[in-house]
């Protein structure tokens, strides 16, 4: 499999002048990252986290698997402590403390057992069908 990612590209152009007045390109290949989509996660959850030294230090491991196991269109989320702790290498207390330290700064609030809900624009899932320039 190759690691380039091929894409169509279309142009729309003004007949007089044949100035470009928009351009769009399509991913049609089978590059490794084209099929699982994208996050998109908002420049200022971003700042706040990052800038956070409670998340920053090590939760946002946690914060990261989250976001990356969203379904689309949906900021609730199921969590097992058990899936989690293999994935991340982690032990129970660290994952334990770690979901603190999100719920504690409102990053994540807890709904259920196991079911969390990210705050609201902070991320979001998308597909990589579409790209525009």
């Amino acid at each position: 499999m190759s690691n380039k990612v091929i894409m169509k590209k279309y142009a729309l152009l003004d007949k007089e002048t044949g100035e470009i007045l928009e351009e769009e390109a399509m991913f049609v290949g089978k590059d490794p990252y084209v099929d699982k989509g994208f996050r998109k996660v908002f420049v200022g959850f971003l700042k706040d986290v990052v800038l956070n030294e409670k998340i920053a230090g090590k939760a946002i491991r946690l914060l990261l698997y989250i976001i990356e196991n969203l379904k689309a269109n949906d900021l609730k989320f199921y969590i097992s402590e058990r899936i989690i702790c293999e994935e991340l290498n982690i032990k129970r207390a660290t994952y334990y403390k770690w979901v603190k330290v999100l719920i504690e700064e409102k990053i994540i609030e807890k709904i259920d057992t196991n079911l969390y809900r990210l705050v609201p624009y902070s991320a979001v899932n998308g597909q990589m069908n579409k790209v525009k320039n």
